[in-house]
């Protein structure tokens, strides 16, 4: 199986909706470590990304950093051990 893209079926970013390029930006994106995509008759409506917080971050802290999210702690004997975030974002 060929990967090579031949050039008539290479697209330039003028063929991107600007939704399509949001996704591409957060897909760049090191911090998150997966991504999700809701669609609403048939176009990108929101993303969701996961990233995973140090866990020396303070919740206050994490709460005040974005208006829209979901935040995961797991605790082992005491300690928290891990911090995911999942930030959502709309698509405009």
């Amino acid at each position: 199986m060929s990967f090579i893209i031949e050039q008539k079926d290479s697209k330039s970013l003028d063929d991107f909706s600007p939704e399509e390029l949001q996704l591409i930006k957060m897909t760049r994106n090191q911090k998150f470590q997966s991504l999700r995509i809701v669609k609403r008759n048939g176009r990108i409506d929101m993303i969701e990304g996961v990233e995973r917080i140090e866990d020396r971050t303070k919740i206050v802290d994490i709460l005040k950093q974005h208006d829209y999210q979901n935040i995961e702690i797991k605790q082992s004997d005491g300690r928290i051990v891990l911090i995911n975030r999942t930030v959502k974002t709309k698509v405009k």
